[in-house]
């Protein structure tokens, strides 16, 4: 037994005897003695002893004394009192005090040496604890900043865990959560729990993950979720791949979309030149040059088509070179404005009006990608505009910087619409664009083009009323512009 106590007694005779004693009878123990209250006090507050074995009757601090100084200092520490013959009243008291134990003199060895090898267990007992309550602790504060969320539920169905991951991804509080029935924090859990595997072992790769949808307040997650069994209950571990799955959804409606937008040209190209090439069909020339221009526009369609793709993924893929030197922003403004007027000459309900200020400052960017901006923007606003109307652009100065803005008289665009439709691949509802086409690929491209020239692309709208895209760009002052070198920019 490798355990250090502390003996205190007044009684000389009783701290040589009775020591030895021990030592005979309890292999590997140490022992260290106090003639005082005081000293033992001090021996006390330096060592945390397994046992403390002390007498009553002291002159000075008595045990009593002692003994509640022991329950300030070393409250978990087990404390035995010497009591003499006929002292019960103050075995009593010691009891009542919290003494672990009292021994009568004379002392019967054979019983105080059992009390005391209890009352050491029962430390070492509580040592034990207290080392597990401080790992799980340690454990707790690990769950507190790992990404997944994390969650015990006991062998009643209550949750005991809920770590702040579970918190962001669900959006459901500890307070809220903790002593609660899973069910009941986790809407559809009875549906998807016997679907996700629980691993009798935490051991890597012991079980794969199930993916399955829960709703959180009309929000739909797809978590990644598997649990482990312990004496306790199961905990569970899980992450969102809602994003994820939401992205995937959206890749395929974009390889759907682009395999459509696609086949439209690709139909018209290979009609118009089949029929070019037909020896039993006689064209003019009038004829002749209305297939070739079918043929003209719809490999341009098609080029337009493989750019946009191109194009976001140079966004996305880490580097991306912007330009950098003075814009003649109204001159951009005004050559963009006639090059989609010439565009849409066709379209006689279709008016594109420019508004532009006097004078303006200059900005310092990339003139080549703020016309595609503004281009697609107008392409965009025409294209939403089935029935014609006027397609309006502004231009105006702003504190340290200018406002571009595009309004037309259009479909619209519904409040939930609104917050997607800067996202990559995604394209309004088929059913509510009356056939327009496109990859969903426009206004992310915008969104990023702006986003890299430090400025901010917004949109107002309402349903059958039409749309306004705003463009803020900051302006530079005149000393940073024609610096003419191109700046490399981490997406």
């Amino acid at each position: 037994m490798n355990a250090r106590i502390l003996l205190v007694d007044d009684d000389t005779a009783l701290l040589d005897a009775l020591p030895e004693a021990l030592r005979l009878r309890m292999n590997g123990i140490q022992i260290d003695t106090s003639e005082t209250a005081v000293d033992a006090l001090e021996r006390i507050k330096q060592t945390d002893y397994d046992a403390i074995v002390s007498d009553v009757k002291m002159p000075g601090m008595d045990g009593l004394a002692l003994l509640h100084e022991i329950h300030e200092l070393r409250p978990s520490t087990p404390t035995l009192m010497i009591t003499g013959h006929g002292e019960r009243e103050l075995a009593v008291q010691a009891l009542r005090g919290g003494a672990y134990d009292f021994v009568q003199k004379p002392i019967d060895r054979d019983y105080f040496i059992a009390s005391l090898e209890r009352a050491i267990q029962r430390r070492v007992l509580v040592r034990q604890v207290e080392e597990q309550r401080l790992a799980l602790e340690r454990h707790a504060r690990v769950l507190e900043h790992v990404d997944d969320g994390v969650f015990l539920v006991d062998d009643e169905g209550l949750i005991r865990h809920w770590n702040p991951a579970a918190e962001a991804i669900t959006g459901i509080g500890s307070p809220e959560a903790l002593g609660r029935r899973v069910e009941e924090t986790l809407p559809g859990w009875e549906a998807v729990a016997p679907l996700i595997p629980v691993a009798s072992v935490p051991r890597p790769g012991s079980v794969e993950a199930k993916v399955v949808p829960l709703e959180f307040d009309g929000r739909e997650l797809w978590l990644s979720i598997s649990g482990v069994t312990f004496s306790d209950g199961v905990v569970y571990a899980f992450r969102s791949l809602t994003e994820e799955r939401a992205l995937e959804e959206l890749k395929g409606e974009f390889i759907a979309t682009v395999s459509h937008e696609l086949r439209t040209p690709l139909a018209a190209i290979y009609g118009s030149a089949q029929t070019l090439l037909r020896e039993d069909i006689e064209l003019d020339e009038s004829g002749q040059k209305r297939l070739l221009d079918v043929i003209a526009q719809e490999s341009e369609r098609l080029s337009r088509i493989a750019d946009d793709i191109l194009f976001a993924n140079k966004l996305d893929s880490g580097q991306f070179v912007l330009g950098e030197k003075r814009i003649d922003l109204l001159a951009l403004a005004r050559e963009v404005v006639d090059q989609m007027r010439a565009c849409f000459a066709s379209r006689d309900d279709i008016s594109i009006d420019l508004e532009v200020p006097a004078t303006i400052d200059s900005l310092v960017g990339d003139s080549d990608k703020l016309r595609q901006v503004l281009i697609n923007l107008i392409d965009n606003a025409v294209k939403y505009s089935p029935d014609g109307g006027r397609i309006d652009v502004a231009v105006e100065a702003r504190d340290g910087g200018v406002r571009i803005s595009i309004r037309d008289e259009g479909i619209g665009i519904a409040p939930l619409e609104q917050r997607r439709i800067f996202g990559k691949f995604y394209r309004v509802d088929p059913a509510l664009t009356r056939g327009v086409g496109g990859t969903g690929l426009g206004l992310y491209i915008c969104r990023e083009l702006v986003r890299r020239m430090e400025g901010r692309l917004s949109v107002r709208s309402e349903e059958g009323k039409g749309s306004t895209f705003i463009v803020e760009l900051p302006v530079q002052a005149a000393g940073d512009s024609d610096r003419g070198a191109a700046v490399a920019q981490t997406a």
